[in-house]
C-alpha cells in the first residue's frame, strides 16, 4: 500500500508535469479560449498546489536516511523554489526570466524523474522513464521553436 509521503510526492509529479504540459501547449490554448489571464491563473494555481504537495511529500521524509536518490529529490525542491522565483519574476516584468524558468521546469522535471525511480518506493521505473521521455520530447520541441526564431530562413543567417 501506498503511503501518504510518496502519495503526496507522485501528486506533485503529476501537477509538475500538468503545468508544465500547459505551458508547451500555451499558444494552442490561447488561439481557443483568447484568455491570458485565465491561463496563467490555471498554470499559478496547479503550480501552487504542486508545490503544497511537494512540501508534505518532503516534511515527511526529513529525517530519512539521505542516498544518492534522496540527494535528488532534495536537489529537485531546491530547484522548485527557483522555478518560482523566477515564475514571480516574470510576472514582474523581469527580463529573460521566462527562459530561465521554463529551462529550469523541465531540469526539476527530470530530476524529479530520476528520483523517484532510484527511490524504488512505489514509483515504477517505466513511470519515470515515461516523464523523462516526456521531458526530452518537450525540451527538443522547445529548442527547435527557438532555433526557428532565432534563424532567419530569409537570409539565411542569424537575426541582429
Amino acid at each position: 500500500m501506498i503511503q501518504f509521503g510518496d502519495a503526496f510526492g507522485v501528486v506533485a509529479l503529476a501537477l509538475v508535469v500538468a503545468t508544465a504540459l500547459l505551458m508547451l501547449m500555451r499558444r494552442r490554448l490561447l488561439r481557443r479560449t483568447r484568455n491570458l489571464a485565465l491561463l496563467r491563473r490555471v498554470h499559478i494555481c496547479l503550480a501552487t498546489a504542486a508545490g503544497v504537495f511537494l512540501v508534505l511529500h518532503v516534511a515527511f521524509f526529513v529525517d530519512y536516511p539521505v542516498t544518492p536518490a534522496i540527494a535528488m529529490g532534495y536537489g529537485s525542491a531546491a530547484m522548485a523554489v527557483f522555478v518560482w522565483l523566477t515564475g514571480t519574476a516574470f510576472l514582474e516584468r523581469l527580463r529573460d526570466s521566462l527562459f530561465f524558468h521554463g529551462t529550469m521546469s523541465f531540469s526539476t522535471l527530470g530530476l524529479m524523474a530520476v528520483h523517484s525511480a532510484g527511490a524504488g518506493v512505489n514509483v515504477p521505473t517505466f513511470a519515470a522513464v515515461g516523464v523523462l521521455v516526456l521531458v526530452g520530447g518537450a525540451s527538443f520541441y522547445a529548442l527547435s521553436e527557438h532555433l526557428a526564431k532565432a534563424i532567419d530562413p530569409k537570409q539565411g543567417g542569424t537575426r541582429r
